[in-house]
C-alpha cells in the first residue's frame, strides 16, 4: 500500500509541477528578449508580438521576420516570413521552420531547446527578457 501511495503523490507533484511550468511560459510569449545563442556566438534580438516574430542581430548584419504558431504554452514553431535586411547574403531558405520548446524558467529569463528543418541537433539557448 505505501507504494501505490508513493506513486499517488509522484503523479500529483508532476501535474502541479506542470501547471505551475505553463503559468511562467505564458508570461514569455510576447515582448522583446535577448538569445544568446553560444552554440554559434550570435546574440540576436527577438521582438515577438501577436503573431510576429522579428528577430535582428548586428553580427550578422540581418533582420528576418517570422510567422509564430504556438503549439501549447511552452512549445511553438517559427517559420519564415520576410527576409528584412540580409547584408552579409546569408541563404535564408524559403522552407526555414525551427521549433521552439522553453524548458525551463527563472525569473525575466527561460532556457528553450531549439531544432530547425536545415538540421536534426537539437541545442539549448538562454533568452532574457528585455522589457
Amino acid at each position: 500500500m505505501p507504494l501505490k501511495l508513493i506513486i499517488t503523490w509522484c503523479f500529483f507533484l508532476c501535474g502541479f509541477t506542470a501547471v505551475a511550468q505553463t503559468v511562467d511560459c505564458f508570461k514569455f510569449k510576447e515582448g522583446k528578449f535577448r538569445i544568446a545563442d553560444t552554440h554559434t556566438g550570435v546574440i540576436t534580438i527577438a521582438d515577438r508580438r501577436g503573431g510576429y516574430q522579428t528577430e535582428s542581430s548586428e553580427s550578422l548584419k540581418a533582420v528576418v521576420r517570422f510567422k509564430v504558431n504556438w503549439l501549447d504554452d511552452c512549445s511553438y514553431t517559427l517559420k519564415l516570413d520576410k527576409v528584412i535586411r540580409n547584408e552579409n547574403r546569408i541563404d535564408f531558405p524559403s522552407n526555414l521552420e525551427i521549433r521552439i520548446k522553453i524548458i525551463s524558467t527563472s525569473g525575466q529569463s527561460y532556457t528553450q531547446q531549439v531544432t530547425s528543418s536545415l538540421t536534426n541537433s537539437t541545442y539549448t539557448v538562454e533568452v532574457t527578457r528585455l522589457n
